[in-house]
């Protein structure tokens, strides 16, 4: 017999059920707590979670009688409609009878009903589903609560949020004809809005649109990344520090090469690096929650942004979308053509990239409807592993924190495997099957794979999908090279390195290696054609330049990989009181020092690099215009905007083969 369904009747954008019972949205408004981050951890938002859980996709919740269940969004809606589908999973055989309200709630907290049924409890309508398309819901949080209506019973259901768009059709691009490379070079990674990340705790200072002395005027010393509230007083990097508050106007403290607590990537600097050259960016969307655990914990934190990895994701891809809408020299790209039309109109090509460590987890739904989501919201391109292992591939070990925090994550997450063997470099694990599944699934979509912290192991896996797919090109979006490395160094980075091996992975495929721009001494290198740079300055740009050259005469493609805003040091300078700040010791410095002569004249941009270093973003062109100046050939790095344009197209190229 066929099932009957739910009668309801629709009076001015509201549903209420033929019962004529109208229930409220109840409470949408959600503050984020120590308690709700515990919560999360031990019951990763599912139905045992207290309080209001997150509302996310593909979604499971139990309701006995008389009670109230809230589920809400964490993180306002990028669209402006999404179809929601309730399903019934499961009913006691008496009692049950559920009446479900779906809200949404905007900026300024006014809260619009947009849909309300009531379902008849027993065993009745199991299976059945109920859709609705909420419209004018953009910036706006959806909610669904579920309320009890029987004395006796209980009930099952099923929520989805499907976006209109989504559901893993893959995106068709606009194949255009052009006659020149794009210019300029690109930067691939890139934590453009990190100040919204870890719970907006750590980093000070904004990179949305407005003036400086706005978005980068003086914090107060104790009011961000600031752990001794908790009694952590390890060192400087969570300590306060009231004498090093200035940002605008003088910039007297901040923004610094050497620091990791305050904004390296304004929307002025930005603009700044773009006029002189920058064209191509990855904005990597990035989060810890162990980090915003912390910042929670300490009480540096908005409580109403969740601690979350992927809703910290979503409000950065939200963010970084009103920004575009805002600027007309700044703009997202989906595919390689639309990379190129937007830099030959001069704007700056953004592609979006996420790299989180809880990526995907089953606290946010399904992993497969979480990446379709993400593609339609315009990623493209998402690191499987992060600082610690996923459900889908072993994380490279890096400084030996990160291999106790893979094991911590693996105690809480029964999901998420540890090995505790190895040889102490390398992670035992590699690719698991589900991220076999991943990134498949990624090239179906024509998204880019980023190795980037991912075990050697795993990369070997990643590269022999690679080649089963005709190549399919790989990038690593942040490495150094680990030939060039001093001991201490390689110490510290163990597997997070490219190898001869894994630099093949990336060049035989028509990927691109993103070279970070940290404060690492190299050892020297001579080229094959190139001159030779004198590497008498260590962590400047005379090392960078040594690992550069390396990379250019094994005829791979390289980008900058910045990594401004991503918990890291950037680059001293060649000039001034700091210069080569990566010396063993005051008297090397000095000595190093005093051999770099004379700072060479130049665009202001430039001498402020040659006294600063990487303070911030807006100084990379200055990385390059010295580069050129020590006499290396930066063809390669000065033009990675085609370069990794070119790579995109790879993707889209179905006659490709190995490159020899």
């Amino acid at each position: 017999m066929k099932k009957k369904v739910l009668q309801c009747t629709f009076i001015a954008g509201i549903s209420i059920s033929s019962t004529g019972f109208a229930a409220s949205c109840g409470d949408t408004d959600v503050i984020y707590n120590l308690f709700d981050m515990a919560n999360e951890e031990i019951f990763h938002n599912g139905e045992g979670t207290p309080g209001p859980r997150r509302l996310v996709t593909e979604q499971t919740s139990n309701i006995i009688s008389f009670s109230t269940k809230r589920i809400i969004q964490a993180t306002a809606s990028d669209i402006n409609s999404l179809d929601v589908k309730i399903t019934k999973l499961d009913g006691s055989r008496f009692g049950g009878k559920t009446t479900l309200v779906v809200c949404s709630t905007a900026e300024n907290g006014a809260v619009t009903k947009h849909w309300e049924f009531s379902v008849r409890g027993g065993r009745r309508y199991i299976g059945d589903s109920w859709s609705r398309r909420l419209t004018n819901i953009k910036n706006q949080k959806v909610s669904v609560r579920l309320l009890g209506n029987s004395p006796t019973g209980r009930a099952r259901f099923k929520i989805d949020l499907i976006r209109p768009t989504g559901e893993g059709r893959v995106w068709q691009p606009i194949k255009t004809t052009h006659s020149q490379p794009v210019p300029g070079f690109a930067d691939v990674h890139v934590h453009q809005a990190a100040s919204l990340a870890f719970s907006a705790g750590w980093y000070w200072g904004d990179h949305s649109v407005g003036p400086l002395n706005a978005r980068a005027h003086a914090c107060d010393g104790y009011n961000h990344a600031n752990l001794t509230p908790l009694g952590i007083e390890v060192n400087e990097l969570v300590a306060p520090h009231p004498d090093k508050i200035y940002g605008y106007p003088t910039f007297n403290d901040w923004p610094k090469w050497s620091d990791i607590k305050h904004q390296q990537v304004t929307e002025q600097w930005l603009k700044q690096a773009h006029d002189n050259g920058l064209n191509l960016m990855v904005a990597s969307l990035v989060n810890n929650q162990w980090v915003s655990a912390a910042m929670i914990a300490s009480g540096n934190h908005n409580n109403k942004l969740s601690p979350a990895d992927m809703e910290a994701v979503k409000r950065q891809i939200n963010s970084l979308k009103k920004m575009a809408e805002q600027s007309n020299w700044y703009e997202i790209v989906r595919d390689p053509w639309e990379a190129r039309r937007a830099i030959e109109a001069g704007k700056l090509a953004v592609v979006l990239a996420v790299e989180a460590s809880d990526i995907m987890s089953r606290s946010d739904g399904s992993w497969l409807q979480q990446l379709h989501d993400f593609y339609d919201m315009g990623v493209r391109s998402i690191q499987i592993a992060h600082q610690s292992n996923t459900i889908f591939a072993g994380a490279a070990y890096h400084r030996d924190v990160m291999k106790v925090n893979s094991q911590i994550k693996s105690w809480f997450d029964r999901d998420i495997d540890y090995a505790s063997g190895g040889n102490g470099v390398n992670n035992p694990l590699g690719l698991t099957n589900e991220g076999s599944a991943l990134i498949s699934e990624m090239m179906r979509l024509n998204m880019l794979i980023d190795i980037a912290h991912l075990s050697l192991n795993t990369q070997r896996s990643v590269y022999q999908l690679a080649k089963a797919k005709q190549y399919y090109p790989l990038f690593n979006s942040h490495t150094r090279i680990d030939n060039l490395l001093l001991p201490e160094d390689k110490e510290v980075l163990k597997e997070h390195v490219t190898t001869d091996e894994t630099l093949e992975y990336v060049r035989q495929t028509g990927g691109v290696l993103g070279l970070r721009t940290g404060e690492e001494g190299m050892k020297s290198y001579t080229p094959f054609s190139d001159a030779a740079v004198t590497n008498n300055c260590d962590g400047s740009s005379r090392s960078f330049t040594q690992f550069y050259q390396y990379a250019n005469d094994r005829n791979v493609k390289v980008a900058f990989a910045s990594d401004f805003n991503g918990f890291i040091t950037q680059m001293p300078p060649r000039f001034g009181a700091e210069a080569c700040a990566s010396a063993v010791d005051e008297s090397q410095r000095q000595q190093q020092a005093t051999a770099q002569g004379s700072m060479p004249a130049g665009p202001s941009w430039y001498t402020e690099f040659n006294r600063k270093g990487l303070a911030h973003i807006g100084l990379l062109p200055g990385l390059l215009h010295d580069m050129n100046n020590l006499g290396a050939d930066t063809n390669n790095i000065g033009n990675s905007a085609e370069g990794f344009v070119q790579m995109w197209e790879r993707i889209y190229d179905t006659s490709r083969t190995k490159i020899n």
